[in-house]
């Protein structure tokens, strides 16, 4: 049996990714839209504005760069 509360090791041998990928919401208070990543945010003033940014952080977030 093996008792994780007591062995260090086996506590910190491995790690937790969060991988958050960018969504796009509407504005509570406004007539914009939110593209959201994380604790960033970019106000857009349409919804086409929007997807273009979240596909433009899309494709930096797969090869590296815009």
């Amino acid at each position: 049996m093996i008792n994780l509360s007591s062995s260090a090791e086996t506590r910190n041998s491995f790690r937790i990714f969060r991988f958050v990928r960018p969504r796009i919401e509407r504005e509570l208070d406004g007539e914009g839209w939110l593209v959201r990543r994380g604790p960033h945010g970019w106000l857009c003033g349409d919804r086409r504005q929007a997807l273009a940014e979240f596909r433009r952080l899309e494709r930096i977030e797969r090869r590296g760069r815009a």
